[in-house]
This record gives C-alpha cells, structure tokens and sequence, in this order.
C-alpha cells in the first residue's frame, strides 16, 4: 500500500506544478494566442456573460495556464436557458477534471502496482473519481464565461482554472476516502494513515 500511494504522489506532481513566472517573449506569444482565440470564438458567435473584453481575459487566462494552472473547458448546448447552460459547462468541467485524474491514476496502478487485483483498482479508481468530482467543484474558477444562442437554445463555454494547492489537497482527500471506501483501509489496518501522511509530505517537499 505504500508503493501504492507513493505512485500516486507521483502521478499528482506530474499532473500539476506550482505558478511559473513568464518571460517577456512568452507572455507577448500568450497575448497573440489569446487574440486569436478570442477572434475566433466571437467569429462562432460567442460572447462573453461578463464585463470587459475578451482578448484581455483570455489572455489572462492563459497567462495562469501557462503558469501551472490545470485549465479545463466546459461545454454545453441546446440549453433552454442561459443559466441552465452555464451550470452544466460547470459540472462537465468538473467531470472532465475526475475523468482526466481518475486515467493518470489507473494508469499508474495499472503498470506499476500488482497487488491490486483488477476489481480493487476498478473500485479504487471509481470512488476515486467520484470524490474528486465533487470536492473540486468547490475550486474550479471560472474566469471566462461564454455564451451564444442558437436555433437549439443556448450553448456555453467555460474557461476553468484549478488551482495547484487546491488541487493537490482535493485529490488527497478524495484519494484517502476512496481508499476506505474500497475496503483497502480495513485490510491494510492503522499504518494506512501514516504511509498518507508520508506520502503528501514528500508532495509538499516537507521531507
């Protein structure tokens, strides 16, 4: 079990790192990439629910992604209202993000971790996903949202940051209560606390 979570930790640090600061050079590519995007998405028709403009909010958008910030998009259509449309981008972007961390970690059991039959990391991977989805809903960022009407309804895009922190401290909380619910807690007994406790602390380079 502690090769286990370790193996975990380490999918974790792949997955997300903290903010870097850009060079002059990268945050001028950023901008043109944010132009561009911008450009095409009002071209599609969309237009953004808040005040401002959304070259320079999709340029700091991409800034923060640039920077560490994982960035998922959520997508809705045929909506009968705007509303309706933005809360379900919300919830796919949310489960977009348990699906993507739910794949890195069964990739890790699955090649690297043979004590775990096939049914246990099923379970694992399952409760794991489902406890991410709704622990990270409390921290996904919405910084863009977009919207467009069309002869179906209303179709929105939100642009979603996941903050580092937050990120790490949701997936080991939601990978702590998978465990348990998975019966592993039980059979591995009260050392399961303590090979956590190691492993995020090694995360945080508090070692």
């Amino acid at each position: 079990m502690k090769k286990l979570f370790v193996l975990f930790a380490a999918a974790l640090l792949v997955a997300a790192s903290p903010l870097q600061a850009q060079t002059k050079a990268e945050l001028s590519s950023i901008r043109k990439e944010a132009k561009k995007t911008s450009k095409t998405l009002t071209r599609d028709g969309f237009r953004m629910l808040e005040a401002g403009q959304l070259d320079d909010r999709m340029a700091d958008y991409l800034i923060k992604v640039h920077g560490g910030c994982t960035q998922l998009v959520g997508t809705a259509e045929g909506c009968m209202s705007i509303n309706l449309a933005k809360v379900t981008a919300l919830n796919n972007a949310a489960n977009e993000y348990a699906t993507l961390c739910g794949g890195l970690v069964k990739g890790r059991l699955t090649t690297s971790v043979n004590n775990l039959s096939d049914l246990q990391t099923d379970d694992l991977v399952g409760a794991y996903e489902r406890l991410v989805y709704k622990k990270i809903q409390g921290e996904i960022i919405s910084p863009i949202i977009l919207v467009r009407k069309t002869k179906s309804g209303y179709d929105v895009r939100a642009y979603c940051l996941v903050d580092y922190n937050a990120s790490l401290i949701a997936q080991k909380s939601a990978f702590q209560k998978a465990i348990e619910e998975s019966g592993l807690a039980q059979e591995y007994g009260s050392q399961l606390s303590d090979w956590i406790d190691e492993g995020f602390e090694k995360m945080y380079g508090r070692d």
